[in-house]
């Protein structure tokens, strides 16, 4: 191509391009038809004092200008002084009074300015009494108080008429009374917020007494029972609809939970390649929305791996022993988790060493506690003594008074610096029995012979008490007792329960132990601490 006629077609080109360049813009600055609209959330629900959120739906808007007479402007989460903006859409805007309000929003388009508005109302809340303890006892002092909307410079006008049900009236702000006899009771207030009357009113439940519960496995028909332990009064078991097996070994409860281990029908020593049958689960209180926290795997687990005694920690972390392999942790909220290996005194030869002795492998796990923060951890059968552990599972040292002996299980009294303990068989100098120490184990002194207690299983199995439960509110421990004329050597049932049952023993030495409960073949009991 001739030089001079090419840079004439360079030349065209860019002139198009300008040219539709051109065009381009002018066509930006054709506007479409202006739309304008607002929403406003929540609009049939707001209460004063109220943050109100404005939802901007205009269309092909330049610029916007909203006013809200009587609100003022939230920006970065703090209220402004400003009762105008030109955000396309506000954050939000309060409103410190109940009244009715307009909001408009204002748009321009092309020189063009299309305005809409919208009425809103802000509605004074309900007053609504409160009241405490919320669980309320007869004769308990109960004070009552009222939320409801206060106006600033009113506050001088305000007036209370009280009346509780019970025959007692009050105009006080913050009236205290109490109710008796238990059972049903309306309190109602008229409050003069210094612009109206307004009435409130609550149905309160009165209870004979609220308590602790205490929860029991029953063999006898692998069902869970509930005890309420009252202080003035004695109540019978109540069953709940939770099928536990035939060796629940323990049972915890955890806020509004019940975590209940499963040792599975086999306890005794079978061969290796038996399969386990136990597991972990938890209902809620009442005995529904069961599920399976884990269980050992019928492909990679044998019945060794059955979880024996557990307990659990504040945060809802689950730990537990099987025969001898150490001790495991999962969280309650997993479902069908994964079994998880052993982390404490995972390696047999690391605790013969720090021990120093020849081996620890094979020694029969006992119990495990949590206690401030740390693992306690007992052996029995063919081990011995109570050991401390960090959460983590490092080793911090051996309760060096209880070393010598067999302990089945223990339970440790925080507030009274005791432990409670069941020895199975005889080692230390001391024969099988349920034993009380100061919290270093100096100064052991027995407790319970636990005399004709069943011998279920050989001399480095034996099953022996499974759970101690620790009440020092009510001053009482509580464990299990099975009788060898109602469950053999073997395990197997062959009694009607009318020897076993719950002992309890009075902590202050006061009374003798005793039969709390009878007609029951325990393993696992568990206490609720929390008064319902």
């Amino acid at each position: 191509m001739n030089p001079k006629n090419f840079a004439k077609f360079i030349l065209a080109l860019g002139f198009m391009a300008l040219f539709v360049v051109a065009c381009d813009e002018e066509e930006e600055k054709v506007w479409g038809e202006v739309t304008t609209y607002f929403t406003i959330q929540d609009a049939d629900n707001l209460s004063a004092p109220a943050t109100v959120r404005f939802i901007n739906g205009s269309k092909n808007a330049e610029s916007y200008y909203w006013t809200f007479p009587g609100g003022r402007i939230v920006v970065n989460g703090q209220v402004t002084e400003d009762s105008t903006t030109t955000a396309i859409q506000p954050e939000g805007v309060f409103y410190a009074i109940p009244d009715e309000y307009s909001a408009t929003l204002k748009v321009i388009a092309d020189g063009k300015e299309s305005i809409h508005t919208k009425q809103f109302t802000v509605v004074k809340p309900q007053p609504r009494i409160l009241y405490e303890p919320t669980g309320i006892v007869y004769d308990d002092i109960v004070t009552f108080w009222v939320e409801y909307f206060q106006y600033a410079d009113l506050m001088e006008q305000v007036t209370y008429a009280w009346d509780f049900g019970n025959g007692e009236t009050s105009t006080e702000a913050m009236p205290q009374t109490s109710f008796n006899p238990p059972g049903e009771y309306t309190v109602t207030l008229e409050l003069f917020d210094g612009v109206e009357t307004l009435t409130a009113s609550v149905n309160i439940n009165v209870q004979a007494e609220i308590a602790k519960t205490l929860y029991i496995t029953n063999a006898l028909d692998q069902r869970l029972y509930k005890k309420m332990l009252y202080s003035g009064a004695i109540a019978p078991e109540e069953e709940l609809p939770i099928g536990v097996g035939l060796h629940p070994l323990s049972v915890s409860v955890f806020q509004d939970r019940l975590i209940i281990s499963v040792a599975g029908d086999n306890i005794r020593f079978s061969p290796t390649d038996t399969p386990p049958d136990g597991q972990i689960f938890t209902t809620n209180l009442q005995g529904g929305n069961r599920y399976t926290i884990t269980s050992p795997s019928l492909l990679e687990q044998t019945y060794i791996d059955d979880p024996f005694v557990s307990t659990v920690d504040e945060n809802g972390f689950v730990y537990w022993l099987d025969r001898f392999q150490g001790v495991r942790r999962i969280h309650y909220s997993e479902v069908n988790g994964q079994y998880p290996t052993p982390y404490v005194w995972a390696v047999a030869a690391e605790m013969a060493e720090l021990l120093g002795v020849s081996s620890t492998y094979g020694w029969t796990d006992g119990t495990v506690r949590i206690v401030n923060n740390e693992i306690w951890y007992s052996k029995h059968g063919t081990g011995q003594g109570l050991y401390r552990f960090t959460l983590l599972g490092a080793f911090i040292g051996k309760i060096d008074n209880l070393y010598p002996l067999k302990i089945r299980t223990f339970e440790v009294d925080t507030q009274n610096q005791k432990i409670y303990f069941a020895v199975n068989n005889a080692s230390g100098g001391y024969n099988p029995g349920l034993y009380v120490s100061e919290i270093d184990g100096s100064n052991i002194q027995l407790i319970d012979e636990l005399a004709n207690f069943s011998m279920q299983g050989g001399e480095s199995e034996r099953t022996y008490v499974t759970s101690i439960v620790v009440d020092s509110e009510g001053g009482y421990i509580y464990y299990p007792f099975r009788h060898q004329d109602d469950v053999n050597t073997s395990g197997e049932i062959i009694g009607d329960g009318s020897l076993s049952g719950v002992k309890r023993y009075k902590m202050d030495g006061s009374e003798e132990p005793g039969f709390f409960i009878t007609g029951m073949i325990p393993y696992g009991i568990g206490i609720d601490h929390v008064k319902r």
